[in-house]
């Protein structure tokens, strides 16, 4: 495993295809009990529902909601041995792999299981395990007090289950993770600012004395433009708002490599912006040294789940959003980006989803609601207005 994929996994959700686990398994000089739990497991996920390797991640605390902590392990198991053990106890060679890998300066250990032949039992009796039982893991664990029934071993033996993934798309709550459904409705202004010719560069403050070094220039430069970078500023803060999704694997199956598309027409009068690309707050003072450029920019790294991409030409927005494996149950909430539209009334949105093991793209439509009020601002009223408070300070 490299570490991108190592490094997607911990902002996954314990499921048919993912476990976390603080501590490394007891197995060198430990007894049939203790062996049980780490076959258990094993047998678990060898005969899980699921159409992708799945994987345990050894010394990686689960953290619900947000990022696993990488807790690192100071022993690895050997994998020859992992192997000859398992294979000696049960009716058909189960494809597993054990291999160590370096994380932040940790150790942390990986078990992965790939997709294989089902069931897979025990020939004998073995700790807590009993003969002939069929242990699968149903969601986030692996019950040894039920094992597969009749039914389920005989759905093993002839097919892997539903072939493909059922996934929604709908608004979300961009505070809390709520979802919407699929329509919203929103109140917007569209407010005409005054002509930038004539609004006046900002005057500097008269000194107060004469060693005051914010009027010296030193750690900061007055912003001349201050004024007309207000205007820019209110008139986007009032006509564009927030949008947030979430994005739902409501199947029985897990979703691979997943991606949700968005395509909007330019001439349909919609305009969809990242945080990025809105002005900034600005401030009376420019600072010299500022980290403000720097936050702005992504480091070139793995793209985390529900990282938003918005790219325009002459024709179309297009948004994307990477939401990686999706399994069943799971969502994936998007990062916040930013729509506006001039005129009141309902936009349709349409979009796709792909996945891996989707037949072919899943197509969806949101419809946003929107009542623009019409304003003018004067000159004297933007001059008056307070120095707007940035949320990042």
């Amino acid at each position: 495993m490299d570490t991108t994929l190592f490094e997607r996994l911990l902002y996954e959700e314990e499921s048919t295809t993912l476990d976390f686990k603080r501590e490394q398994y007891r197995f060198a000089k430990a007894t049939e009990d203790e062996r049980s739990e780490l076959l258990k497991d094993i047998l678990g996920f060898a005969n899980a529902w699921r159409r992708a390797e799945a994987y345990i991640l050894i010394g990686v605390e689960d953290v619900r909601g947000g990022r696993a902590i990488v807790l690192g392990i100071h022993d690895h198991l050997d994998d020859h041995s992992l192997q000859q053990f398992v294979s000696n106890l049960t009716s058909r060679p189960v494809r597993f792999h054990y291999e160590a890998l370096g994380f932040e300066s940790k150790q942390v250990g990986i078990i992965r299981i790939d997709e294989q032949p089902r069931p897979v039992y025990l020939k004998r009796d073995y700790g807590k395990l009993k003969k002939n039982d069929v242990y699968v893991r149903r969601g986030s664990s692996t019950d040894p007090t039920k094992p597969a029934t009749p039914e389920e071993v005989a759905q093993m033996g002839t097919a892997s289950g539903p072939q493909s993934a059922e996934l929604v798309v709908e608004f979300a709550d961009v505070e809390r993770d709520d979802s919407l459904g699929q329509d919203v409705t929103w109140d917007a202004e569209f407010c005409v600012m005054p002509a930038m010719a004539s609004i006046p560069d900002l005057v500097p403050p008269r000194q107060q004395h004469p060693w005051d070094l914010s009027t010296m220039g030193l750690t900061s430069q007055l912003n001349s433009d201050y004024f007309r970078e207000l205007a820019d500023y209110e008139s986007a803060r009032r006509l564009f708002r927030p949008v947030r999704l979430v994005v739902k694997n409501v199947g029985k199956v897990a979703a691979n490599k997943v991606r949700v598309e968005i395509t909007v027409p330019t001439d349909i009068g919609v305009t969809i912006l990242d945080h990025s690309d809105l002005p900034y707050p600005p401030k009376h003072r420019r600072d010299l040294i500022s980290p403000a450029v720097m936050t702005s920019i992504r480091p070139a790294i793995l793209r985390s789940p529900g990282e938003v991409t918005i790219d325009q030409n002459d024709e179309r927005f297009r948004v994307e959003i990477d939401c990686g494996d999706l399994q069943p149950g799971r969502r994936v909430w998007s990062e916040v980006f930013y729509i506006a539209t001039r005129t009141s009334g309902a936009v349709a949105v349409s979009g796709q989803v792909f996945a891996e093991n989707l037949p072919q793209p899943l197509d969806f439509s949101l419809v946003i609601t929107v009542n623009v009020r019409d304003t003018v601002m004067s000159l004297e009223q933007l001059t008056s207005l307070p120095e707007p408070v940035d949320p990042d300070d």
